[in-house]
């Protein structure tokens, strides 16, 4: 055999053979090498990009936030003095600069002004846009100086405060029991002299009519009341006959009018609390929502108001200065209606603080701004604020009022339950008096009984079943020469051909008898007034001996 003859090159063809055996594995390497080469060639440096997005979102922050720690939610107040008005262009607060518009911090700022107030943390240097304005952020001839805007800005932080306390072990609201006994369900109803034949017309229904044994809190202002108790007379006369009713003077000074309710819900005796209006009559015994999966499952109910962003006589849509001042986003939803509240005080003590800082912070921006109505929408604010868990009734408001060649007039309204079924009218157009009145002549339908209050629930016109709800527009109108000019109409005046509204008349209902009902009973609260049946003696009633609780 002969040997194998090497030549030079066989370490070099030994290395290729070794290689050309692997080949596979080597194109792989050397192609994915190729094309990452090429993919850093060809993609661009982001990291100035990616500066400048860091910028440019640092100068939004900046022009468009208040800039008070709040994306870390820290409670910290800062001593802000104010600078200016910056006025802009385009109706936007971030629109182009008219630094000719500009304004001092004394001087009001004017209808359809766009802009914002600058300000300036006197401790630090840094400068703030607050206060910034849409065109249409703010009501028609709501005026405002930027001098309020270091207020303004430490608003919400003082909100964060005055809620920061609730979470502090042992925390509870006025009058609430801890676990060693049952909760206390009642209704809390608040009172003054106009309403006085309304709530007594109110709760005689809910007692004789709809057989309610629910506890009643009677809640009154004593400036109000102006140390004439025996207003109070048919109340107490009722509390001696039909029992479970206790009265609760108010002496806060502020707690007067709308923010009297809030004062009540807030230091009620009831654990779970179903707040009325006075002049709001239930249809049922209203104490099964207590019991309602709604209820139970959220520990709060609240009900929808007719407005809405689409269509708002109170200027609550996305640009409202509302959202800046509470530090909340812009929430598409029905505004609240507050006649009626269904809360659970011992669940909801945080929500509850909140709001009662709203009623009473001063100043008070909510009513100085026209920013919200009342208490109206309060609740809700401070529910979505706070993101604690609440039901808002799904049914929007119907209409109960009269119908007359075709032309409706709204003039009370009526709320549901979670079923949609009609469960409360409330009569906020014409209050109840037990007495003739002039002025309203011609408003009533005709009547056949000696009470002097008007008929003026003949129809009900309610939203279609299963129509969207975007879809849902109400009017506010005046129905000459149908109804005098002086009466306010909600609803849709021609309701013929009506597509997405139904025209029923009320005497078919369930409910038919109640308007009979209370208009007995306020002619019956009028007559006890003026013969003073029941006597008052010193400053407040002496009745512990009937059963009465006066707290």
């Amino acid at each position: 055999m002969e040997p194998l003859i090497e030549t030079r090159t066989s370490k070099l063809r030994k290395v290729i053979a070794q290689y050309w055996q692997r080949w596979p594995r080597t194109l792989f390497v050397l192609g994915a090498f190729v094309y990452v080469s090429l993919l850093l060639i060809c993609i661009p440096d982001t990291s100035a990009t990616s500066k400048l997005q860091e910028f440019s979102t640092r100068e939004q922050f900046q022009t468009q936030s208040v800039a008070i720690d709040q994306t870390h939610n820290q409670a910290k107040l800062r001593h802000f003095q104010c600078v200016a008005w910056r006025a802009t262009s385009k109706c936007r607060p971030n629109g182009p600069r008219l630094s000719q518009n500009d304004k001092n911090c004394s001087e009001v700022i004017v209808n359809d002004e766009s802009g914002y107030c600058e300000i300036e943390d006197v401790n630090s240097g840094e400068r703030f846009h607050v206060m910034r304005r849409y065109c249409n952020g703010l009501k028609h001839n709501v005026p405002f100086r930027c001098s309020s805007a270091p207020d303004f800005a430490n608003f919400h932080i003082e909100g964060y405060t005055a809620v920061e306390k609730t979470r502090i072990p042992g925390f509870s609201l006025p009058n609430t029991v801890g676990s060693s006994r049952a909760q206390r369900d009642g209704i809390v109803m608040v009172v003054y002299p106009k309403l006085l034949p309304s709530a007594y017309a109110t709760i005689r229904v809910l007692r004789n009519v709809l057989n309610c044994k629910l506890p009643i809190e009677i809640w009154f202002h004593v400036d109000e009341i102006n140390g004439d108790y025996a207003q109070l007379a048919p109340l107490q006369r009722l509390a001696v006959n039909v029992r479970g009713i206790s009265f609760h003077p108010m002496y806060n000074p502020n707690a007067k009018g709308f923010l009297s309710k809030i004062f009540a819900i807030y230091n009620s005796h009831f654990d779970r609390v179903l707040f009325l209006d006075a002049d709001n009559v239930p249809v049922r015994d209203p104490t099964f929502l207590f019991s309602t999966r709604e209820f139970i499952m959220n520990g709060a109910v609240f009900w929808p108001d007719f407005w809405h962003p689409r269509r708002t006589l109170f200027n609550l849509h996305a640009r409202s200065m509302l959202w800046e001042l509470i530090d909340t986003p812009f929430k598409d939803m029905f505004e609240q209606e507050s006649g009626q509240l269904l809360i659970d005080r011992t669940r909801h003590a945080a929500p509850l603080e909140l709001v009662y800082f709203y009623a009473f912070h001063r100043p008070n921006f909510f009513e100085k701004l026209e920013l919200v109505y009342g208490d109206k929408d309060l609740f809700r604010l401070a529910w979505l604020k706070l993101e604690a868990p609440y039901h808002m009734i799904k049914a929007v408001p119907a209409m109960a009022g009269r119908s007359i060649n075709g032309s409706f007039c709204g003039m009370t309204m009526v709320q549901h339950d979670a079923e949609g079924e009609v469960l409360f009218l409330h009569r906020n157009q014409h209050k109840l008096t037990g007495m003739e009145n002039e002025y309203n002549a011609g408003i009533g339908a005709p009547q056949s009984d000696e009470y002097p209050d008007l008929v003026i629930w003949t129809h009900l016109l309610s939203f279609r079943n299963n129509t969207n709800t975007n879809l849902y527009l109400i009017d506010a109108y005046r129905a000459a020469p149908e109804f005098p000019q002086s009466q306010p109409c909600y609803g849709k005046r021609n309701v013929e051909n009506q597509k997405l509204f139904e025209l029923q008349d009320i005497t078919r209902m369930s409910f038919a008898g109640i308007e009979a009902d209370i208009r007995h009973f306020a002619f019956e609260a009028a007559r006890i007034r003026q013969s003073r049946e029941v006597q008052w003696v010193g400053e407040y009633p002496n009745n512990s001996a009937q059963g009465i609780v006066f707290r």
